[in-house]
Formats: structure tokens, sequence, C-alpha cells
């Protein structure tokens, strides 16, 4: 084989292996995890690198009213798996202070084991048309809906805040929720993880 073709190959296989690695780097970036816990058993949520927002400080009231950046964050069009320390309203939007975690199937209950991340928390606003879908036992114990305790319901994200706040706070920091930012940073969706 002379050097010429020699060459062209190296080049060539380079190309591929290149494009071999882009593809398997990116392949799983936008994909959304799958809600059924045995299928996502080895799937977890990556921290957030730099950029991240500090939560307001927890001296009272008025320092829950700080917004967030208005700058994109890291998480902007991601999933994200998050416990959540407060969430406040101030000016029409809902800000929620949250901290990446990771969820690890609970067999016993075919539930979600909520194992809370380390770290300062960040600040996230939430989109004014967001979805908000909770579940026992952020939501409480509402028989009357007829819907199992696991089944995410419906709620405004006032009514949201309201019961985030309403939560004992050793049992807030277990509950793990999974947001869905948009092109923007904001949260879009949020989905309460059942906790029995």
């Amino acid at each position: 084989m002379s050097t010429s073709h020699r060459r062209a190959t190296l080049g060539l296989l380079t190309v591929v292996a290149f494009g071999a690695l882009v593809l398997t780097g990116c392949g799983e970036k936008g994909k959304a995890p799958s809600d059924d816990p045995a299928a996502v058993a080895a799937t977890d949520t990556a921290p957030v690198g730099s950029g991240e927002t500090a939560a307001p400080s927890d001296d009272g009231e008025g320092s829950q009213d700080m917004p967030a950046s208005t700058s994109k964050t890291p998480w902007a069009g991601t999933k994200q798996f998050v416990t959540i320390d407060r969430a406040w309203t101030n000016g029409g939007l809902t800000y929620l202070s949250v901290r990446p975690a990771q969820k690890e199937v609970n067999t016993q209950f075919d539930t979600w084991e909520i194992v809370p991340g380390t770290g300062a928390f960040t600040t996230v606003t939430m989109a004014k048309d967001a979805r908000v879908l909770l579940t026992a036992p952020v939501r409480g114990d509402d028989d009357a809906s007829g819907a199992s305790r696991g089944e995410p319901l419906p709620s405004s994200q006032t009514e949201f805040v309201t019961l985030l706040k309403q939560l004992d706070s050793g049992l807030s920091a277990g509950i793990g929720y999974d947001l869905s930012f948009d092109g923007e940073g904001q949260v879009a969706k949020l989905q309460s993880q059942y906790k029995p």
C-alpha cells in the first residue's frame, strides 16, 4: 500500500472514530428518562457544574423574595431530578430552591428511594404556564379524587407552594421531583415522586 493510501485510510478512520465519539457522547443528553423505576434503575442525574445561582439565605421571609438570575441556566432544555428546599412567589413568578438528587428503585414498594444531594441549593424560576403534577404525600391524602396516592394529579403553582410549606421539614427533604426545563432555563413541568 502506498504512503498516500495509508494517509487517506488513516484520515478516514480518524474521522469515523471521532464521529463515533461525538455520537455516543451526545446520544442520551436530550433523552428524558422513563418514569418506570424498573426501567431506569441505573439512571441518575448529574449535578450541575459552574453557573449555579445561590439560593437566598434563610434569614426570614424577606430573603425568600430574591429572584433568580435571568440568564440561561446550565439546565436549560434538560430534565433534572432534585429535592426542593422551599418555594415562594414574587412578582407573579414562582421560585424554587433546588438541589440535584438521585433516585434508586425501591423494589419493596415499586417506588423510588430518594438520595438527596449535597452542596448549595440553586434558585430556579417556574414558567408562568408550567405544569405541576403532585403525588402523595405532597398533595396529601385526598381520597375524594378517586386516584391512587401514587397517581400524579394536576395542581396550580400556588397550591404547590402552599402544600410544600405545610409539609414536615424532615418529610419534605426526602421527596424528589422531576423538573423539565425549557430552553430559557425555566421549569416547564414539575412532578413529585410518590413516597409511601
